[in-house]
């Protein structure tokens, strides 16, 4: 008879906020090729049918935007109890960019959004989660240093990891963490400064590479699967904090 391999998640379902892409879809990929039931949440129904469909298993789709608040609570609901919450979604960061004197009312509020779609997809999810569950929020290392252009953008992300170490103690048993990637390979790069990034970081960045989503998928798989983890913020930036 052959044998049946059950991955370290088998059994488990992991719901990811913004997984029509980029790190949200490498993390559902992740949880996925560890066995989990996946439930993808994004506001692209094209996108995030798409995605579903390169996850492959068990994944289902759900059309949600992190700054609706009821349909997002919907979304959430319907995948039933939950395992591990993972929210990476982000109205574009790269808006939210300016000196102060430019910086617009507009350009406040949609960098807020990150920090308002976190809060709005954990209160959603806590009264389904599994008692000893997890919860994954992705920061930002403008949170970490002060960088020219990212003030606002910096306090959103510092934010983030405060909140979720209060919520690792509020919630407890359920663990509660933070991943703050630095400068990562995602969509919200066009080719042109994609190709400007990866080279400054192979030339600069301790790593000497660009980051890519699955570097950070990785982290969240760990903070899943690790039980004495909580509290805590995991920063995977290949050493641009470290300058």
């Amino acid at each position: 008879m052959a044998q049946v391999t059950i991955g370290i998640l088998g059994g488990q379902t992991v719901v990811v906020v913004g997984a029509s892409s980029g790190i949200g879809l490498a993390a559902a990929r992740a949880a996925a090729g560890a066995g989990a039931r996946t439930v993808l949440i994004a506001r692209s129904k094209d996108k995030l049918e798409a995605a579903a469909r390169s996850v492959g298993g068990a994944a289902e789709a759900a059309v949600a935007d992190i700054r609706d608040p009821a349909a997002l609570g919907a979304a959430i609901a319907g995948a039933g109890r939950i395992d591990h919450l993972v929210v990476t979604a982000v109205t574009n960061e790269l808006y939210g960019m300016g000196v102060i004197g430019g910086l617009t009312d507009d350009k406040l509020e949609r960098t807020l959004d990150k920090l308002r779609g976190a809060f709005y997809a954990v209160r959603a999810a806590a009264p389904a989660l599994a008692e000893r569950g997890s919860i994954a929020l992705i920061s930002g290392a403008s949170g970490l240093r002060g960088i020219a252009t990212m003030s606002i953008l910096g306090a959103v992300n510092a934010a983030v990891t405060a909140f979720a170490r209060g919520l690792a103690v509020e919630l407890a048993p359920v663990r509660v963490n933070s991943v703050t990637p630095g400068v990562v390979d995602t969509p919200l790069h066009d080719d042109a400064e994609r190709a400007r990034l990866s080279a400054w970081a192979e030339g600069d960045l301790p790593a000497r590479r660009f980051g890519r989503p699955e570097d950070i998928a990785g982290a969240l798989l760990f903070l899943m699967t690790n039980p004495y983890v909580t509290g805590h913020d995991l920063v995977i930036d290949g050493g641009l904090t470290a300058r």
